[in-house]
């Protein structure tokens, strides 16, 4: 009867340790997915952001000024 009821809590807690494996495999996959998608979100504000400096450092040259006068 002991033998029987150590194989038993053997079994569920082997079961139990892979399935808690699994979840944090899961929950691994979902943070990696959500960092790689700010990740990127990250990276085309700083493009746009780049731009638009670019943009107002363009309307700010005293070179461009004087080339839109002559126009």
């Amino acid at each position: 009867m002991r033998l029987l009821f150590r194989c038993v809590v053997v079994v569920f807690g082997l079961a139990g340790i892979l399935i808690f494996a699994v979840y944090l495999r899961s929950a691994n996959n979902r943070i990696f997915y959500k960092l790689s998608t700010y990740q990127s979100e990250l990276n085309q504000l700083k493009q746009q952001l780049w731009q638009k400096q670019l943009r107002v450092e363009s309307l700010l040259n005293p070179a461009s000024i004087s080339q839109r006068i002559e126009d």
